[in-house]
């Protein structure tokens, strides 16, 4: 277990210069790494392996549903109705009846497509696995902050001449720094948390010049100011507002944990608050007749493409992972810089039909409960499953604004967050009586 702890360590540092790199070599090495971690995570004590085991087993078909229908869009489906229309029109060209019709119109980059979401599914299992032993947990937390930090000054060094080049390569609209911003600032203050929850765990709580309290607040505390200013450099008010509403998960938790606040109640009350914020911040939006196409800031002409795609776009989508293909033919002629997607939701909605979307938002409400249910039933280490809640919030409202979600490096650090905070949202107790009486709880 301790070789697959310390190579998905190596696969989390490693992602700041995968961002930047991005070649097809160094997703194949990520692969690679990912399938020896699981190997080797899966060779781990059997009572780590059973506990992760009867957790994971209840996402089981969250986590097959991508499986299921990437598999669908890649072999010939038996009537032409759910065939692309692409299919039927190639076969009369081409003089070919007996021409297979399938959903996707290039099966070949939605079997890469799903080739790379195994790798990310992956990652998930082994980290429960990995972080049920609250050491690893904690070590991984330190390394998602370490990273996500770093990344946040990689945005503000290319400010300067000797790294805007390459930081240009990323591409603006597909940058990945956008979200690492994001998710720095969750995982920084899950660290402050886990070093006020340290010393409140101490027989001495009045002794404040401990140093692991100091060191772990400073830090957080300033990785926080990084990100912040990582992204007032990025110019992204809409993405600010979405991360403080992920930073004021994390408070909420703490705060309807040190209430007493059972786990139902508070995510009723959490539900309220978010349907009011919703209500009142849709109006100052861009949206409405322009639907997805309104939560994106990009110019008319970069989103022309994906705006006559998505309009075209079967009810069961063109095929995950042929946005490049498809979208050349609704580029202006001599286009220099190929299209990009706006943002990941009209990504999905164009690979996977508009119903996709409904139904990845389900799936990300689910693992947003279960985590904010673990956070607020933990005795002690609730930071681990609260960091997770805000984050899978933070991601799903950001699919929104742009498209940083799809890039590998952001894939890879969303997929360790999300099976760290599975992993520790049950512990050896809950809390079911109040939480003074439970502090010493695992």
């Amino acid at each position: 277990m301790s070789i697959a702890h310390c190579l998905l360590i190596a696969l989390l540092v490693a992602t700041p210069i995968q961002a930047i790199v991005n070649y097809a070599f160094a997703q194949y090495m990520v692969a690679f790494v990912a399938a020896l971690i699981l190997a080797m995570a899966a060779r781990g004590p059997e009572a780590e392996l059973t506990s992760a085991a009867q957790l994971l087993k209840h996402f089981l078909p969250v986590l097959l549903l991508p499986v299921v229908w990437m598999a669908l869009q890649i072999f010939p489906v038996p009537t032409s109705l759910l065939a692309n229309p692409i299919w039927p029109a190639t076969s009369i060209a081409l003089n070919q009846p007996s021409l297979p019709g399938r959903i996707s119109v290039d099966p070949g980059a939605t079997l890469q497509s799903l080739f790379r979401y195994l790798v990310d599914a992956s990652l998930v299992v082994s980290t429960v696995i990995i972080t049920k032993d609250r050491h690893r947990a904690e070590t991984i937390l330190f390394v998602l902050c370490a990273v996500t930090t770093f990344m946040s000054i990689e945005v503000l060094l290319g400010r300067l001449d000797l790294f805007a080049v390459m930081m240009s390569e990323t591409g603006a609209a597909t940058s990945p720094f956008p979200a690492a911003t994001a998710l720095a600032v969750v995982a920084n203050g899950a660290l402050v948390a886990w070093a006020v929850e340290q010393h409140l765990h101490q027989r001495d709580i009045h002794n404040l010049a401990s140093l692991q309290l100091w060191v772990g607040v400073l830090s957080g505390l300033l990785g926080i100011a990084v990100a912040f200013a990582a992204m007032a450099t990025l110019e992204r008010d809409t993405l600010l507002a979405v991360t403080v509403w992920g930073l004021t998960v994390l408070v909420f938790i703490a705060a309807v944990r040190r209430l007493g606040f059972r786990s139902w109640p508070s995510a009723i009350l959490f539900s309220v608050v978010a349907v009011i914020a919703g209500i009142m911040a849709v109006p100052h939006s861009q949206a409405g007749s322009l639907g997805l196409l309104g939560f994106v800031s990009l110019s008319p002409e970069a989103v022309a493409p994906a705006k006559h795609l998505l309009s075209d776009a079967s009810m069961l989508g063109n095929g995950i992972g042929t946005f490049g293909l498809t979208s050349i033919a609704y580029q202006e002629f001599g286009a220099g810089a190929p299209a990009v997607p706006p943002s990941t939701a009209i990504l999905i909605a164009i690979e996977s039909g508009r119903l996709a979307i409904v139904i990845l938002a389900a799936c990300a409400a689910q693992l947003f409960f279960v985590s904010f249910r673990g956070a607020v039933r933990r005795g002690r280490d609730f930071f681990f499953a609260a960091a997770a809640a805000a984050g899978v919030l933070v991601v799903l409202c950001e699919s929104f604004l742009d498209s940083s979600l799809s890039s590998p490096a952001i894939q890879t650090i969303v997929a360790v967050l999300v099976g760290l905070g599975l992993a520790q949202s049950v512990g050896r107790t809950s809390v079911r009586q109040p939480l003074g009486d439970s502090r010493l709880a695992p």
